[in-house]
C-alpha cells in the first residue's frame, strides 16, 4: 500500500523471504511473458524477401516515370492544340 505522500512502507524481512521463496519456486517453470515479437514462432506473417521488395520498388518507380511522361505528353498536346 502506498501512503498519501507517495512512499511505500519498507518491506519487512518476512515479506522479503516470502517473495524470494516464491520467485525461486517458480524459476524455470514458465517462459517469460515479454518475448520480442521477432522471436515468437507460429506467427501468421509470411517472410518477405528483400529482393522482392526491391524489385517491386523498381517496378513502381518505372511505372511512375512512365505515367508522368504520358501525362506531360498529353498536357503538351493539349497546350499546342
Amino acid at each position: 500500500m502506498v501512503s498519501s505522500s507517495g512512499h511505500r512502507p519498507p518491506v519487512t524481512e518476512d515479506v522479503a523471504e516470502a517473495m524470494i521463496k516464491d520467485i525461486k519456486s517458480s524459476e524455470g517453470k514458465t517462459p517469460t511473458s515479454e518475448v520480442p515479437l521477432a522471436f515468437q514462432t507460429g506467427t501468421d506473417r509470411p517472410h518477405v524477401d528483400p529482393v522482392v521488395i526491391n524489385n517491386t520498388r523498381k517496378q513502381m518507380t518505372l511505372f511512375g516515370t512512365f505515367a508522368v511522361v504520358v501525362l506531360l505528353i498529353l498536357v503538351l498536346v493539349w497546350w499546342v492544340a
